[in-house]
């Protein structure tokens, strides 16, 4: 009877729960925490793919246009006879970057941009680095930027032809530049 007493009992008490099963144990829990992680690092990898070949799609900050140095622009289009187009823009501005996705990567716009004025491309920094350069602050005094974006069609010597302050679509924008090309040079 003793035999049959202490059968169930040792059946009763759990197996032996040596290195092999503490292994087996933890391996499983280690095993969703790493299939959690590479889940994590997937998705980092895939939202870094996309937002790389969206901005490559869009042609980058200033879409299409060939964009040139502030400081180069009044003796550019001295040498061309062609108008400056100022575009006042800044990094928080969503409707500049509207402009952007919309307006200058749009190869119509961007083509007629290029062959019809010295185009100029004007960043502020006010937000993000608490001050801009003082030859951007002059430029912005000078053709009364109070919003962004804002377009200014200058002559070569400064005189400010057209003004356009923010986006209302690529209908309105081609019919500022058009407008605005056709004007004379010392028309104000």
């Amino acid at each position: 009877m003793d035999r049959t007493d202490a059968a169930p009992l040792a059946r009763s008490e759990p197996p032996d729960s040596g290195p092999a099963d503490r292994r087996r144990f933890s391996s499983g829990s280690q095993s969703k925490l790493s299939a959690v992680f590479l889940w994590i690092l997937l998705a980092a990898a895939l939202f870094r793919l996309v937002t790389s070949v969206t901005s490559k799609k869009d042609g980058g900050a200033g879409g299409l246009v060939h964009w040139m140095a502030p400081s180069a622009a009044a003796t550019a289009a001295r040498s061309s006879g062609k108008p400056i187009l100022y575009d006042f823009t800044a990094e928080w501005c969503v409707p500049c970057h509207v402009l952007d996705s919309d307006g200058w990567s749009d190869a119509k716009v961007a083509a007629m941009v290029d062959a019809s004025y010295v185009p100029v491309r004007v960043v502020d920094r006010m937000r993000e680095e608490g001050t801009n350069p003082a030859w951007l602050v002059e430029l912005q005094r000078r053709y009364r930027v109070e919003a962004f974006p804002t377009l200014v069609v200058a002559a070569p010597d400064g005189r400010q032809i057209a003004i356009a302050q923010g986006y209302g679509g690529k209908q309105k924008l081609t019919a500022f530049l058009e407008g605005s090309r056709g004007k004379p040079i010392g028309a104000p």
